[in-house]
């Protein structure tokens, strides 16, 4: 029988002494408990993308102040409101007459952020009914309008309004972001610091497809794969959409072309990736794609075995309802092919399932994975996975005999876990690190010597005032892993995910686009070249928007780069430009208020209560 891991628990186990936990001592011990529950529950209704996100409600006689979560004092703007949110937040808006700023239609616009109107004040927002709570809206371009009305909005283009109450500055920024998604662009190459309207430092854009050329009703990109067809040597983008997937030709990178689309559930958040093998009955190589959503869909199964033509869903997983994320271990990242003398897994995490423990499938049947590893015992909510294999002396610090030795690598929110998963049936955790100031380990790759693991927070730029921070986790020593080293970039843009190729480090970067780094020394790494593919608002704040996902393992060379609100870019690297080491911040050594992932503090609540009890079983 298997148990999952419980954050009381372990919590509990940490901060309680010992002595407590006697007969004598049960209501204490019950008082205690309670508090840490109390303390979990109100994380949990604030914190990170394994649980439940908050809703923000404004009016129009709203405060621009706090973080828009009590519904008795709501907020005024929607750009306010939309500053404090994380991927998958809710923005509720009362009834009564707004004017936009350039930025609140961005925001709009955007999808990253569920933005509902139509709702009361008088019922605490409870109910959204547009026609009896009449939220106006004025200054909308026309060509937006249908898009905003469907979301509760009356929405009024009146241009006397709009002169009004936007700034000159404001209503460039709406033009061009207007201009901007209407029109995709071929090869521009980057020169002095920009390739058409995006700065740039040793990266050319290739091309760059809108989200209306990838699907008209789709409001936002989410996260990206890729492979390269062994049949024919076509390179192919699997685009992650709100509504769908969607497959792209990319051979000629200057010309992408769409193949199809696959509906989906809406959802901001889709992973995606590609197993392909050789059929030898047809004597060609047949392909899947695998895609995991939080909407309630399963797992679809996407064939691509009649590309550049055409592609189909010919299968759904329901094993589970909902997941995060998943990966496929023992594979080509460029290709999808098993590595030679392994056997390929799909490992699923942040599922419905197990309080989101991984889940792992083999693919002997590629329509229909079979369940060979529910979670295992001492596993959480994981958040993303990577694993590699090694042969070298920590082998002795997996499970006996085990020669070379699959390592897996949790990102479980809180802490990294390595895993020895060379028995599918018997996982041995072999390490749980934790670092200082973490806020949401969201995830991470390994260095292509396998010495050391570089980790993507996703919160603590905003949690902790900083601006990018990348860390290096040394696990030369797998049973004690430490963070060797920690980077800070020149400016607060959130990193999202990352990925090894050679010396080099690929990330998506949100409002700063993709960052490359140079990790020819992993405890030395430094900024390379860049793209930012989110060119408005220009500030590269720590906020949900921008670059999603990045998939640098072409054979070609060129990188797939998704944008959330720009679309699918096709990206090359050219020459840099030498980049001077970014001046440190100074510390902060408090967080600010923000939804995302739990921080490593003790609860001061708990630490006093603990501290009362000491005091008094002393006499």
């Amino acid at each position: 029988m298997h148990r999952t891991h419980s954050p009381l628990l372990a919590i509990e186990n940490k901060l309680i002494p010992s002595s407590i936990k006697t007969p004598v001592n049960q209501t204490l011990l019950m008082v205690v408990k309670l508090s840490i529950m109390i303390l979990l529950l109100q994380s949990i209704s604030t914190f990170g993308h394994g649980t439940v996100h908050p809703t923000r409600f404004i009016s129009a006689d709203g405060v621009d102040q706090g973080d828009c979560t009590d519904a008795h004092n709501p907020c005024a703007s929607i750009t306010f409101a939309v500053e404090l949110s994380s991927k998958g937040d809710k923005i509720y808006l009362a009834s009564g007459e707004y004017y936009s700023s350039g930025m609140d239609v961005f925001y709009l616009l955007s999808g990253l952020v569920d933005i509902e109107a139509g709702f009361s004040k008088a019922d605490h927002y409870k109910k959204q009914d547009p026609k009896a709570n009449s939220t106006v809206f004025y200054g909308v371009p026309t060509e937006f309008r249908d898009k905003i009305k469907a979301m509760g909005f009356h929405a009024i283009t009146d241009a006397k309004a709009l002169d009004i109450k936007l700034s000159t500055k404001e209503a460039n920024l709406v033009n061009s972001f207007q201009k901007m998604n209407k029109t995709s662009q071929s090869f521009t190459p980057c020169t002095n610091g920009f390739a058409s309207d995006f700065q740039c430092n040793g990266i050319d854009l290739q091309s760059r497809m809108t989200t209306a050329d990838l699907h008209s009703s789709a409001p936002s990109l989410n996260d990206i794969w890729g492979f390269i067809d062994l049949n024919d040597n076509k390179e192919y983008a699997i685009v992650g959409m709100t509504n769908g997937t969607v497959v792209v030709d990319v051979s000629d990178p200057t010309t992408p072309v769409k193949v199809g689309f696959i509906s989906g559930l809406s959802s901001i958040w889709r992973d995606l990736k590609v197993y392909q093998y050789f059929d030898t009955p047809n004597n060609r190589y047949q392909a899947y794609a695998y895609v995991t959503t939080e909407a309630s869909q399963g797992l679809h199964i996407i064939d691509l075995g009649d590309l550049p033509n055409s592609i189909s869903l010919v299968a759904t997983l329901t094993d589970f309802s909902k997941a995060h994320n998943l990966y496929i271990a023992n594979v080509d990242y460029s290709t999808g092919v098993t590595l030679e003398g392994m056997t390929p897994y799909i490992y699923v995490a942040g599922s419905n399932k197990s309080a989101g423990a991984f889940r792992v499938y083999d693919l002997v049947n590629p329509i229909a994975p079979a369940l060979t590893t529910p979670a295992p015992t001492g596993s959480g909510y994981v958040h993303d996975i990577t694993t590699f294999n090694i042969t070298d002396s920590r082998t002795a610090q997996c499970a006996e005999g085990h020669n070379p030795c699959e390592l897996l690598v949790d990102f479980n929110e809180s802490t990294v876990d390595i895993w020895d998963m060379t028995d599918k049936q018997s996982p041995f955790l072999i390490s749980r690190t934790g670092y200082a100031n973490a806020s949401y380990t969201h995830s991470g790759w390994w260095s292509e010597d396998k010495q050391f693991i570089f980790i993507q927070d996703e919160l603590d730029e905003r949690n902790w005032g900083s601006n990018t921070i990348l860390r290096t986790l040394d696990i030369s020593d797998l049973r004690a892993p430490f963070v060797s080293n920690v980077f800070t970039g020149s400016t607060a843009a959130i990193d999202h995910n990352g990925f090894t190729v050679g010396d080099r480090y690929y990330m998506s970067h949100y409002r700063r686009g993709m960052t490359v780094f140079d990790i020819t020394d992993p405890n030395q790494p430094s900024e390379f070249a860049y793209f930012d593919t989110y060119p408005m608002p220009s500030a590269n704040t720590a906020t949900f928007a921008g670059a999603w996902g990045v998939y640098p393992f072409l054979p070609s060379g060129n990188i797939l780069v998704s944008d959330s609100s720009y679309g699918l870019f096709v990206l090359k690297t050219g020459t840099p430009t030498p980049t001077p080491p970014p001046t440190q911040p100074p510390p902060v050594s408090q967080p600010t208020s923000g939804s995302g992932g739990g921080s490593s503090e003790i609860p001061l609540m708990v630490i006093l209560m603990i501290g009362l009890y000491r005091r008094f079983s002393k006499g």
